[in-house]
C-alpha cells in the first residue's frame, strides 16, 4: 500500500516538475524581456536576488500582454462600431432613393457584427 501511494506521489512530482519547465520553456520564448531575465548561473550564486528580478520581468511581461490583448480588444470593438454604422448607412441611403432595403434571409448580423451565412438543417443535422 505504502508503495502505492509512493509511486503516485513520484509520478505527481514528475508531472508537476514537467509542467513547470513547459511554463518556463513557453514564457521564455515568448517575452520580449528575455535579455532583462536572469542567467542559469545567477540562479545557482543569487537565487534569491535572480528569484526577485525573475519576478518582476514576469510581471513586466504580464503588463504588456495584457496591453497588447486590451488594444486588440477596442480594435475588434471599433469594427464592430463601423460594419454596424455602415449596415444603417446603407440602409439610409436605399431609404432615401425611395428603394426597399431587403435583407438576405441567407445571412444574420453576430454578436460581433460579422455577416455571417445562416446554417441549413436537415432533420437537425447540418448541412
Amino acid at each position: 500500500m505504502q508503495a502505492a501511494v509512493a509511486e503516485a506521489n513520484d509520478t505527481q512530482g514528475i508531472l508537476v516538475s514537467l509542467a513547470i519547465a513547459a511554463w518556463y520553456m513557453d514564457f521564455i520564448s515568448k517575452t520580449i524581456y528575455a535579455e532583462l531575465l536572469p542567467d542559469r548561473k545567477e540562479f545557482l550564486h543569487h537565487p534569491i536576488v535572480s528569484s526577485k528580478r525573475f519576478i518582476e520581468v514576469y510581471k513586466m511581461h504580464m503588463a504588456h500582454t495584457s496591453q497588447v490583448y486590451s488594444e486588440q480588444r477596442l480594435k475588434k470593438a471599433e469594427d464592430i462600431e463601423k460594419r454596424k454604422q455602415y449596415r444603417l448607412e446603407r440602409q439610409r441611403m436605399a431609404e432615401e432613393k425611395g428603394e426597399e432595403y431587403v435583407e438576405d434571409p441567407r445571412y444574420y448580423v453576430g454578436e460581433d457584427g460579422v455577416r455571417r451565412r445562416r446554417v441549413k438543417r436537415w432533420f437537425g443535422i447540418w448541412e
